[in-house]
């Protein structure tokens, strides 16, 4: 499986698919958000790339942009076991259906690492944005 792959995991890949001829690969976007909401038993993971969309939506018409930022949502989560915590500046990210149908999703770097599984995952939010460099 390539490294974006991923896609084809989504309950609706055409999420991502409708954007994208080849959709960012994880392990080099920065994740930059991680919420665990145990009230809901999911995840969400948010990713900011800087592999912009070749095709874009009606509302980002006009926009100036640079990134691509978006959510992925897992839920019915189960088996979560994290180790350290960081921001890790290298990490592997790897998204692989289980003979069970379900996810199994492992973030994992030097410093620190992320496992579980899940049933569903989708694509929650997505957004085009315009990033400054410092001088």
């Amino acid at each position: 499986m390539s490294a974006s792959d991923w896609a084809r995991l989504l309950d609706d890949p055409q999420s991502i698919q409708s954007l994208y001829d080849e959709e960012p690969d994880l392990s080099k976007c920065d994740l930059f958000h991680v919420l665990v909401d145990e009230r809901r038993d999911s995840i969400t993971l948010g990713f900011k790339t800087a592999q912009t969309p070749v095709r874009i939506k009606s509302e980002w018409e006009g926009k100036r942009y640079n990134s691509f930022t978006f959510y992925l949502v897992f839920s019915w989560v189960e088996q979560l076991a994290v180790q350290g915590w960081a921001a890790p500046a290298h990490k592997r990210v790897s998204i692989r259906r289980d003979p069970d149908e379900k996810l199994s999703v492992a973030i994992t770097s030097e410093e620190a690492s992320l496992l579980f599984r899940a049933r569903s995952v989708v694509l929650s939010a997505a957004r085009v944005g315009l990033v400054t460099s410092s001088v």
